[in-house]
């Protein structure tokens, strides 16, 4: 079975109990491509139950995969687990036809992904000045900030301007 036709069914018969679809299906099959932020080690792993609803089929079920990202605070790699167990979609009047579910599955798996991704809570990110990772120890610039700007208030501009 090509990896194209893994999430799709020929609606005939369809038993009353229903039929589960499992497997897994790359992320380029899904037409999700890597880019700067994330990458795709792993296939997403489906577990699918289509069940008739009269002249309709209900499909409901679970994804998960785990991807590669960059942090979005420190530019460091990890990885993310992402799952969602609330699949649900209904196709009507598909008896008799090919039902494809690559689209949908597409954007379901899509929608789980972060919006922002942290290596974790703590992460105290990149310094601004000179881009050192806070989180493998401080930088010089800070020191060299601090001395020059002892007790001065970042608002201390503002008290010179004449209004």
């Amino acid at each position: 079975m090509s990896e194209a036709s893994v999430l799709t069914y020929q609606v005939t018969n369809l038993p009353s109990q229903g039929i589960t679809l499992e497997g897994d299906i790359s992320f380029a099959a899904l037409d999700i491509d890597a880019d700067e932020r994330f990458s795709y080690p792993q296939p997403l792993f489906f577990e699918l139950k289509l069940a008739p609803l009269g002249p309709d089929v209900l499909v409901t079920g679970k994804l998960h995969a785990v991807i590669s990202c960059i942090c979005d605070r420190c530019d460091s790699p990890g990885e993310l687990a992402i799952a969602t167990d609330d699949v649900c979609h209904r196709y009507k009047n598909v008896a008799g036809q090919v039902l494809d579910l690559t689209t949908d599955i597409r954007e379901d798996i899509l929608i789980a992904f972060p919006q922002s991704y942290h290596c974790s809570e703590s992460c105290q990110g990149l310094c601004p000045s000179c881009g050192q990772n806070l989180n493998q120890g401080p930088c010089r610039c800070n020191d060299k900030e601090a001395d020059s700007s002892k007790g001065a208030s970042p608002w201390s501009a503002l008290d010179n301007l004449k209004l």
